[in-house]
């Protein structure tokens, strides 16, 4: 499992940036959650949207046994009431072997179970591990169940209303990309201002999920908005499997990242070579040029340059956390981890 060595920003520093939260600037130890805001601009046309900031936890208990795809959290008696029907949400872990994985949840059978256990959804896409593989890996250790940020959800953050309409091509879009078709899924809001479907279907796609580690695309039809998101701050380590090939990712801390702070080395599994065409990737979409800024990973296994140039950037903080950015694997790696940067 790869555990990259990630640069440690002291929690004096989060605080300071999350400073419109008061509770924050008394805080000494990260024992108790650090919660705060992050505001990113969309202009019109396209921008990408990154949501590393958490749903507040619905529970976080120790998980004491998994049965088939049924995991029992000690302490509840009925997790199902805690869950709203329709809604997706995941079961996060926070230590053991699995730490930093995250299992999407079943919500119609855990809240028909109303029991103590929350059932995994064992066939979602969204897993950074297989249900069926983990065995006895959870027992003992403390595990968290939160709600998916959603499309819905995506759009109360914004400063101003978004602009609907019954004509996909004139309406506001949020994009995910499909890892697996290389293509994307578009989702656009109709002329009533809250329902969301995705082009192509009349199905009400609300409460469509945008999974931790995943970044979106929004296209704005006319005038610049603030995506403004709130919520806690991650404070473990976070499981980001890479796919072979371009897949859109965002940042699971509220910080910005250079490829040094993501481990991006071939030591850590990525390929590095001095033909960028060979080389892994990392792309930032530019909405002023309206196009991508590439950057590849040199055979000398560490250093970084933007593609076409001779300059380093291994130490740039290229990802910005309030972003989504591309990349572009010539491998991947099913159990990359990411250090989790925030110390007390």
């Amino acid at each position: 499992m790869a555990t990259p060595s990630a640069l440690k920003w002291s929690l004096a520093a989060l605080a300071c940036w999350f400073a419109p939260y008061s509770s924050l600037q008394a805080q000494t130890t990260v024992s108790t959650p650090i919660v705060g805001f992050q505001k990113v601009s969309a202009p019109v046309g396209l921008s990408t949207l990154g949501f590393p900031l958490l749903n507040q936890d619905l529970l976080k208990g120790t998980a004491s046994s998994l049965s088939g795809n049924s995991l029992t959290i000690s302490g509840q008696t009925n997790v199902g009431s805690l869950l709203t029907g329709g809604e997706p949400y995941y079961v996060e872990v926070y230590g053991g072997t699995l730490k930093g994985d995250r299992f999407d949840v079943d919500t119609a059978a855990t809240i028909a179970a109303a029991n103590g256990s929350v059932v995994l959804s064992a066939s979602s896409g969204n897993n950074t591990v297989s249900v069926a593989s983990i065995a006895a890996q959870l027992d003992g250790v403390t595990v968290a169940l939160r709600k998916h940020i959603t499309l819905e959800q995506v759009q109360q953050m914004t400063s101003a209303p978004l602009v609907g309409n019954n004509s996909a091509s004139s309406a506001d879009q949020i994009q995910l990309f499909d890892t697996a078709t290389g293509g994307y899924s578009a989702y656009y809001l109709r002329a009533d201002g809250s329902t969301w479907r995705k082009v192509g279907t009349t199905s009400v796609a609300n409460k469509t999920p945008v999974p931790p580690g995943t970044g979106v695309f929004v296209s704005k039809q006319s005038s610049s908005v603030d995506f403004t998101s709130t919520g806690t701050v991650r404070q473990n380590d976070f499981a980001l499997p890479y796919k072979s090939g371009l897949q859109l990712l965002a940042a699971g801390f509220p910080l910005d990242a250079s490829p040094v702070a993501i481990g991006a080395t071939t030591s850590n599994g990525w390929t590095g070579n001095n033909s960028a065409s060979l080389a892994d990737q990392i792309q930032v979409y530019n909405p002023t040029s309206v196009g991508y800024e590439a950057y590849y990973l040199r055979s000398d296994g560490s250093t970084w340059r933007k593609v076409g140039t001779t300059t380093v950037v291994t130490t740039d903080q290229l990802m910005s956390s309030g972003r989504a950015f591309f990349v572009s694997r010539q491998t991947a790696d099913n159990s990359n981890i990411l250090v989790n940067p925030i110390t007390p």
